[in-house]
């Protein structure tokens, strides 16, 4: 009976910790469908203004390629995120403002040449 007991309590418990491992629902696939290279990637609160920002890359994140961007549960606050391109061979940014990353996991970003528009897509 003690046996069962402990493992119903042990069941119990892991059953309740397993939210804390679970992935947070604003972390986000970033793929670059471009066309050119990312040299930064950021993502800001709304409420932080436009100039704080951290480069959530390692390395230039080339035509094609993935960049996996966490969030941490006990500092990053909200759902409602500011997004950051910088172009690794032109000074250029893109920005995009309240962008709900909790609606998503995947965001395809895309370059129009003929109208010189960045735009994403939401998946």
């Amino acid at each position: 009976m003690k046996t069962i007991l402990s493992a119903l309590i042990v069941l119990g418990l892991s059953l309740a910790a397993a939210p804390a491992f679970a992935a947070d629902n604003r972390n986000v696939s970033v793929i670059n469908e471009t066309g050119y290279a990312i040299k930064f990637l950021g993502f800001n609160s709304p409420d932080d203004g436009l100039d704080e920002w951290e480069n959530e890359l390692d390395k230039t994140l080339k035509n094609q390629d993935t960049a996996y961007v966490e969030f941490d549960e006990d500092e990053d606050d909200g759902c409602v995120w500011n997004i950051k391109v910088d172009w690794a061979n032109y000074d250029e940014s893109v920005l995009w403002k309240n962008v709900n990353l909790c609606k998503f996991n995947v965001l395809r970003l895309r370059y129009d040449s003929g109208t010189k528009t960045t735009s994403f897509i939401a998946e």
